[in-house]
């Protein structure tokens, strides 16, 4: 599929978009993939978390850290009333740590703003922090049952993109709003994501095992598509960034507090060399401006404001 390529007329307008929307669902109700948070009531804090998680993060991984997160803090309010670190340290393996300080930074918004109710309108819910477009349209049709918003992410994007032979993210969005099926929301949603991550995949897609290959154009014309370029995360030592954050807020989680020094000797022995502790401390700047570390009288702790 050339990039930038689309049809004059919207091919979500010609297509029988009943038959394929009953044969999308048909295939999701025999092979949709066993998540265990789909048999938990859409409650709006779980919807919530799981989304956040589901930001940079397989869903493989995040079924075990939203079981183990949503038993420590069940609410918004139990959310609220921890301290970060306590946050931190249960978010731990999941990486990406400042979407638990948003998510903290959310529940004491909800519980002192909304009463503890997470609202419902998607552009309140953007005000939250950490709460993009995607993620005020997932919560607003798993949680609360909006039929007439796309919840367009990866997987949903590259089904639809292939489906109706359109790269241009304002005119998949016009055609993910033109499918939904009356009344199915959140079922149709989750099944294009099923579909996306295991047979419409961005390499080796399985098109004729799809339930839309009949009406798929790449399926017709399987041309690459133009790789999206992608911006290269600094890295040390042939480990990104993101990586290095985690193990050192790994260790200050363990010891309860400690110095540069000693966080430097922890991960590269008793004698670092130059440039590993300036590495160390340059980590360090990033999460202490990201308020996800605390640095007092050269000693670094996890954040204890409550």
């Amino acid at each position: 599929m050339a990039s930038g390529r689309h049809s004059e007329t919207a091919p979500s307008a010609v297509l029988p978009v009943r038959r394929l929307q009953r044969a999308v669902l048909e295939w999701y109700a025999r092979h949709q993939r066993p998540l265990t948070w789909r048999s938990f009531p859409p409650e709006p804090y779980a919807v919530l978390v799981r989304e956040v998680m589901l930001q940079q993060t397989q869903a493989g991984r995040v079924e075990q850290a939203l079981k183990r997160f949503l038993e420590r803090f069940p609410s918004f309010q139990t959310l609220a009333a921890a301290s970060l670190a306590e946050v931190l340290q249960c978010w731990q393996g999941l990486g990406y740590n400042l979407r638990a300080r948003r998510l903290w930074e959310c529940a004491r918004i909800v519980v002192s703003h909304y009463g503890g109710q997470l609202p419902p309108e998607p552009r309140l819910l953007q005000r939250l922090p950490g709460v993009g477009p995607y993620t005020a349209a997932a919560v607003a049709t798993f949680a609360f049952g909006r039929q007439d918003l796309p919840v367009v992410d990866t997987n949903v994007r590259r089904v639809l993109q292939r489906l109706v032979g359109e790269e241009l993210p304002q005119r998949v969005v016009e055609h993910a709003r033109r499918l939904i099926p009356r009344g199915k929301s959140a079922e149709w949603h989750q099944a294009l994501m099923d579909i996306g991550a295991l047979l419409c995949r961005s390499r080796s897609p399985r098109c004729g095992e799809c339930p839309l290959q009949q009406w798929c154009q790449y399926a017709r014309n399987p041309v690459p598509s133009v790789p999206a370029k992608r911006v290269e995360e600094p890295s040390f030592e042939g480990i990104p960034r993101r990586l290095w954050r985690g193990r050192v807020l790994r260790i200050v989680a363990a010891q309860g507090k400690a110095s540069l020094r000693q966080v430097a000797q922890m991960l590269f022995g008793q004698i670092p060399a130059a440039r590993q502790r300036l590495w160390v401390r340059h980590v360090v700047q990033g999460l202490v401006r990201d308020g996800l570390l605390v640095r007092s009288g050269g000693i670094l702790r996890l954040p204890r404001e409550a």
